[in-house]
């Protein structure tokens, strides 16, 4: 047999054994279309977490004496499902190299942010500005080896319907919208990862009501969010076969546009609590639901208010 027949069977032979090596594409990118199908869902609650006052209207920044105003910091968290994820991880991991870490269907995902409520001028309204930055977060020591990168920035401006008074609760209504972006990933080495990035657009309409009884603000209220998201994610893989290396790498984009998906990303969310004033220090606790998409969200802010 000839050298160069030798040369070629043994290729075909590599080749067969490298395509067998190789990952279902459509089992893998699937799970990561999948995954960012559910971030549509969930950055809009996750962002919803940020600016959540428990007066529904703060009162008039001038003429009031005091001033009325405020600021400070929340600490939020919403639940985010990992199973279209846990998807592609298992399928690399059967021919990858590299063994990415396995991560449980529902995460608890942290967020950080910082905020500003200004009372109106003149007019009976209030509004507010929050910011968040996360930067490339580990997530190990919450049970998941995945990175996260967070940002958002956005507002909000509400009018009273009702001013409180004695037993009567103040009520508002009000509008805001958020920015967000940033990815989630999972990496094993620089050849073996996962990772989806998220680019949002967040409006929201919201009503709340709310009543003063000595240090207690008890508080409910109601938003209809939608969004406009474009979502992109990306994987590659190495494996070898007796000292050849075959590696592979697929990308691809979800979008859900305004309006034409108004029906698909609207998300009817409830959210409440109670906050506790001591002198000019805010302390609040309260919790979200999307109950459309089954997303819970909770956080506790400290606040200087005046």
């Amino acid at each position: 047999m000839s050298k160069k027949r030798i040369a070629i069977g043994t290729s075909l032979i590599l080749s067969i054994c490298i395509l067998s090596a190789a990952p279902s594409v459509t089992s893998v990118s699937d799970g990561m279309k999948d995954f960012s199908v559910q971030l549509f869902d969930v950055i809009p609650n996750v962002a919803m977490q940020q600016g959540v006052w428990p007066d529904a209207w703060i009162g008039k920044l001038v003429p009031s004496v005091p001033p009325h105003f405020g600021g400070g910091i929340t600490l939020g968290m919403a639940r985010l499902p990992m199973d279209g994820i846990n998807r592609a991880i298992s399928e690399l991991n059967s021919v990858s190299d590299g063994a990415l870490p396995s991560i449980k269907d529902s995460l608890v995902f942290p967020t950080l942010t910082a905020d500003l409520r200004i009372g109106g001028l003149f007019l009976p309204f209030d509004m507010g500005m929050s910011f968040m930055r996360i930067p490339n977060l580990n997530l190990s020591k919450l049970g998941a080896d995945i990175t996260v990168d967070f940002f958002t920035i956005g507002g909000s401006l509400r009018v009273p319907v009702l001013q409180e008074k004695l037993i009567i609760p103040a009520v508002s209504v009000g509008a805001g919208f958020m920015y967000s972006k940033g990815f989630v990933e999972v990496r094993e080495a620089d050849n073996v990862y996962l990772r989806s990035n998220f680019n949002t657009k967040t409006i929201f309409l919201e009503a709340q009501v709310s009543k003063k009884i000595l240090f207690l603000v008890p508080f409910l209220g109601f938003r209809g969010v939608v969004s406009d998201s474009t979502n992109s994610w990306k994987w590659q893989f190495n494996a070898n076969f007796d000292g050849y290396t075959v590696g592979q790498t697929q990308s691809g984009t979800e979008t859900r546009s305004l309006p034409s998906a108004f029906g698909e990303s609207f998300q009817p969310q409830v959210f409440g609590g109670v906050g506790f004033d001591i002198f000019l220090v805010q302390t609040t606790i309260s919790a979200s639901y999307d109950f459309r998409n089954k997303i819970w969200g909770a956080n506790l802010s400290l606040r200087f208010k005046m």
